[in-house]
């Protein structure tokens, strides 16, 4: 029994692939690959960005006073004039 269970397992693999399996399709060769480094980049810039861009607004929050926009109405009347 245990002869049989191992023939069976062994015959279940997929025959082996012949490139690899992230390889570039056949039409894009590798003089072809500098039309992926705009996507690059901007997969590494926007991050970056992003995150420049909460710091300072982060940092003038903390180091700046209150804007005249975000100041309630001390009054009722006030908001209309």
């Amino acid at each position: 029994m245990p002869d049989n269970l191992h023939d069976v397992i062994s015959t279940d693999l997929p025959p082996p692939v012949e490139r690899a399996p992230l390889e570039l399709d056949d039409d894009i060769s590798r003089k072809d690959a500098w039309l992926f480094a705009p996507l690059i980049a901007a997969a590494v810039a926007l991050p970056l960005v992003a995150t420049v861009a909460l710091a300072v607004s982060v940092w003038h929050l903390a180091t700046h006073e209150p804007s005249v926009a975000s100041a309630q109405p001390t009054t009722f009347a006030s908001r209309w004039l």
